[in-house]
C-alpha cells in the first residue's frame, strides 16, 4: 500500500514555516520533481528535489497559523493575506503517513537583490481560497482563471 501525505510544510525565504493539513487542500500540482546533488546556503552538498512547477488550492480553513511562539501570535488569523503580500516560497516538505518526508523546491529569484520576493510565484485570494502558482511561464490567473 502507498504512502499517503498528512502535512504540507511550506518555508518561506525569511525563514518562517506554515504547515496545512492535507484536508485543507484542493487542488495540488507538483510539476517533475527531480533528484539532484546542490549545496544550499553554503551548506552540505546534499541531495535535494528541485520541481519545474507548482500549483495548489487552499481551502478558506487554512487561512490560519498555529503556533505557540508570542512572537508569532500575529499571524494566527490572515496566512492568506500573508503569502500574497510577501511571496517568498522557497520550498515545501511533504510529510507522509509513515513519518518520512521530503522537502522539494521551487523555481526560486528574487526580484531585487536584497528582496526576499520570487519573481516566479504569484497567488489570489478568490471565493475565501488561496490559489498559489510558482512557475517560470504561467501566472496565477493562466492556470486559475476567474
Amino acid at each position: 500500500m502507498g504512502r499517503k501525505v498528512q502535512t504540507f510544510n511550506f518555508h518561506f525565504h525569511n525563514g518562517g514555516q506554515w504547515e496545512i493539513p492535507v484536508e485543507l487542500v484542493g487542488d495540488i500540482w507538483i510539476k517533475r520533481v527531480s533528484t539532484s546533488l546542490g549545496r544550499i546556503n553554503d551548506g552540505e552538498i546534499v541531495e535535494i528535489h528541485p520541481s519545474e512547477a507548482f500549483r495548489m488550492e487552499l481551502l478558506p480553513e487554512a487561512d490560519t497559523f498555529q503556533t505557540t511562539d508570542i512572537n508569532q501570535g500575529g499571524l494566527e488569523a490572515g496566512m492568506f493575506e500573508t503569502v500574497i503580500k510577501n511571496q517568498d516560497i522557497e520550498r515545501l516538505t511533504v510529510v507522509w503517513d509513515n513519518e518520512d518526508s521530503e522537502e522539494v523546491y521551487f523555481p526560486f529569484e528574487v526580484t531585487e537583490e536584497s528582496g526576499t520576493v520570487n519573481k516566479f510565484m504569484s497567488g489570489k485570494i478568490q471565493d475565501g481560497k488561496l490559489f498559489l502558482v510558482i512557475d517560470v511561464n504561467n501566472h496565477v490567473n493562466d492556470i486559475y482563471p476567474n
